[in-house]
């Protein structure tokens, strides 16, 4: 699973965000959402 942070406009509270949940290995290998792409291979976070 990969989870991140969103901040809300109206009040700057950050709320936890569940981006995508999968095998490890999808995960790793063949992502569905580009954040999670982003995250693994080190250009986030």
């Amino acid at each position: 699973a990969f989870f991140t942070t969103e901040v809300s406009e109206e009040s700057d509270r950050r709320t936890g965000l569940l981006v995508e949940f999968s095998d490890t290995d999808k995960i790793f290998t063949n992502p569905a959402d580009e954040r999670t792409e982003n995250y693994v291979t080190g250009r986030f976070g």
